[in-house]
C-alpha cells in the first residue's frame, strides 16, 4: 500500500512543472494579444489624425513698399574754419552751447599781430600818398623847364634861319628842348606810378582790415555747438575748422536707395513714414532725389524734411524710411502658412476635419501677412502650424 502511494506522488511530481509551464504560456499569449492590438490601434490613430493651428483669412489692406535704413541730418549745418593764420588767443564757446546768428562771438585770432598789419598798411598808404605829391611837384618843375626849353628853342631856330647863331648854338638849344620834353614826360609818369603805388597800398589796407575782421569769427548761424575741434593757444592755419555748429530744428531723413525704385519715387509726391529707434515719427515728403544712380552701388539718395521735431530724432540718428507705392485690399494669411509642393506655393485648408491642399498665387506681403491673389477666399480656414505634417485628405484637430 505504501509503496503506490509512493509511486504515485512521483508520477504527479513530474506532471506539475509541465502543467505550470502550460498555464503560464497561455497567459502570456493571451496578454501579448490584449496589448498588441491596443497598440496597433493608437499607431492608426496617429497616422489617421495631426494636431494643427489654423485660423480663418481676412481681409486687409496690402500696400507696395519698400523699408530702407536711413540717417537723421540737420539740414542747416556749418563747419566755422580759420579764415586767418595765426595763434588761437581765445575760444568761448563749447560743446552743447546755444548760438545766435551774427551776434554770438565764437574765437578769434591773433588780433594784436593783425591789428600790427593795419597800421603798418596805413602807413604804407601815406608814404605813397606822400610820394604822389613829391611826383606832382616834380611834373610841374618839369613842366616849367620844359615850357622854358620850347622857347629858347624857337628863339634860336629864328636866329639860326637868320643866321644871327650858328649851328652850334642852334643844336644846343634843340638838345635842351627835347631833354625837357623826356623830363616832363618823365615826371608825368611818376605821378602815374605814385598813383598806382596809392592804390596798392590802399588794396594791401583793405586786406589788413579784413583779416583784423577774420581774426574775430561770430556764429554764422543759429544753433547748438556739435563739435570743437581746437583749443586756445593752438597754431591756426587758413581753413582748419574750429567748430561745428548744427541748427536742430531744421532736421531732415536721408536714406539710399535700391536703382529699380528710381521711377516710383517722385519728388514732392512721394511719402515715407519714419521711425527712429522703433518709435513712429510721423510722415514726410520725399523733396530732393539724386539726379544721378551710384554706378557702383546702384542706389541713389532721397531726403524728406521732417515737419516738427520729436524725442530721439536728432542728427546722426538711424532712422527707418518706409516709402508706400501703390495700395489695395485683398486676402490675407499668415506667411508661415504657404508652402512650396511641386515647385508652386500652395497651403491647406480645414474642411470638414479633413486638410485640403490649395495652389494658391501669392501677391504682396506686409508685416508677417501674405496676399493671396487665387485660390482662397476670406473666411477659408488655413493651417499655419503643423502644415508639414499634411497630406490631402488627413484628419487635422485644430488646437
Amino acid at each position: 500500500m505504501r509503496n503506490e502511494i509512493t509511486r504515485e506522488i512521483a508520477e504527479c511530481a513530474k506532471i506539475a512543472p509541465v502543467a505550470i509551464l502550460l498555464l503560464l504560456l497561455t497567459l502570456l499569449g493571451t496578454g501579448c494579444g490584449k496589448g498588441g492590438k491596443g497598440e496597433a490601434q493608437s499607431a492608426g490613430a496617429a497616422v489617421t489624425m495631426v494636431s494643427v493651428r489654423a485660423e480663418a483669412a481676412t481681409e486687409r489692406n496690402f500696400e507696395r513698399r519698400l523699408t530702407v535704413q536711413g540717417t537723421i541730418e540737420a539740414k542747416v549745418f556749418a563747419n566755422v574754419a580759420a579764415r586767418v593764420g595765426g595763434n588761437l588767443d581765445a575760444l568761448w564757446v563749447d560743446e552743447g552751447d546755444s548760438v545766435v546768428a551774427g551776434q554770438t562771438r565764437l574765437f578769434q585770432i591773433d588780433p594784436i599781430a593783425l591789428s600790427n598789419s593795419v597800421t603798418a598798411a596805413e602807413q604804407s598808404l601815406k608814404v605813397a600818398q606822400a610820394g604822389l605829391a613829391v611826383a606832382v611837384a616834380t611834373c610841374e618843375k618839369a613842366e616849367a623847364e620844359a615850357d622854358k626849353a620850347k622857347l629858347d628853342f624857337s628863339r634860336f631856330e629864328r636866329l639860326h634861319k637868320e643866321g644871327r647863331v650858328s649851328d652850334n648854338e642852334f643844336e644846343t638849344a634843340d638838345t635842351r628842348n627835347r631833354q625837357a620834353a623826356a623830363g616832363l614826360a618823365m615826371a608825368q609818369a611818376q605821378i602815374l606810378l605814385q598813383q598806382s603805388q596809392i592804390d596798392q597800398a590802399a588794396a594791401a589796407l583793405q586786406i589788413a582790415r579784413k583779416n583784423l575782421e577774420d581774426a574775430l569769427a561770430v556764429a554764422p548761424i543759429t544753433g547748438v555747438v556739435s563739435k570743437r575741434s581746437a583749443e586756445p593757444g593752438e597754431q591756426m592755419a587758413v581753413g582748419k575748422v574750429v567748430l561745428a555748429i548744427v541748427d536742430p530744428d531744421s532736421l531732415e531723413a536721408a536714406a539710399f536707395v535700391p536703382a529699380q525704385y528710381y521711377s516710383d519715387v517722385i519728388p514732392g509726391e512721394t511719402t515715407f513714414r519714419l521711425s527712429v529707434d522703433g518709435r513712429e515719427i510721423g510722415n514726410c515728403k520725399v523733396y530732393y532725389r539724386s539726379p544721378t544712380i551710384n554706378p557702383t552701388l546702384r542706389t541713389f539718395e532721397i531726403k524728406g524734411r521732417l515737419e516738427e521735431r520729436a524725442e530721439g530724432a536728432v542728427p546722426g540718428a538711424m532712422a527707418e524710411l518706409t516709402m508706400v507705392f501703390e495700395q489695395r485690399k485683398g486676402v490675407a494669411i499668415r506667411s508661415e502658412a504657404v508652402l512650396s509642393r511641386g515647385g508652386k506655393p500652395a497651403l491647406f485648408v480645414v474642411e470638414s476635419g479633413q486638410a485640403r491642399q490649395r495652389e494658391v498665387t501669392i501677391g504682396w506681403q506686409n508685416d508677417g501677412l501674405s496676399e493671396v491673389l487665387t485660390g482662397l477666399a476670406a473666411g477659408d480656414v488655413t493651417v499655419y502650424e503643423g502644415q508639414t505634417l499634411l497630406r490631402d485628405g488627413i484628419a487635422v484637430d485644430v488646437r
